[in-house]
């Protein structure tokens, strides 16, 4: 008889219905937060003052892409469109993945004032999330993920990938 695998006893521990639902309002909610954060940046928003004030090991670094308009529209869009995947279900994978490099950067930008309580703190937790999130699946339930990879089963592993 095969032994299960870690995931599979954490399957059979749980409600998975609850649990999918759960799992579905995280990622929605997580999907608000970022989408509001997103377009509240929208206009004449700059991040150079965060970034002049920048502490920590990659300080410099960071202080010189102050008032870079590309960081600016990076910022701004990859605030609202992980945001917006996140909410439809859409690409929640790269997405998600994108997020934890966005939560890591903003983390280190402010290293002195997020280290100021503990190494753990909002950002951290996110990128945690987003590293289940990866982990796939997550958006098959009240999501599009699902939907589109079931049309392009035999496209191969980037649907996989990507739609996960």
């Amino acid at each position: 008889m095969r032994s299960q695998t870690s995931f599979e006893r954490l399957s059979a521990s749980t409600n998975q219905q609850w649990f999918s639902v759960v799992l579905t309002i995280l990622r929605v909610a997580v999907g608000l937060q970022f989408i509001m954060a997103g377009i509240s940046k929208m206009g004449d928003w700059s991040a150079s003052g965060f970034l002049q004030n920048a502490t920590g090991p990659f300080a410099w670094w960071f202080q010189s892409m102050a008032g870079n308009p590309v960081v600016d529209f990076m910022n701004v869009w990859g605030l609202t469109l992980i945001g917006l995947s996140m909410i439809i279900g859409l690409m929640v994978r790269p997405a998600a993945f994108f997020g934890a490099i966005m939560m890591t950067l903003y983390y280190l930008a402010d290293f002195t004032g997020n280290t100021a309580y503990g190494f753990i703190d909002q950002h951290i937790i996110l990128v945690l999330t987003f590293a289940l999130f990866v982990s796939g699946g997550v958006s098959h339930v009240f999501g599009l993920d699902g939907f589109v990879r079931e049309h392009f089963r035999k496209a191969g592993r980037w649907v996989s990938v990507l739609f996960g």
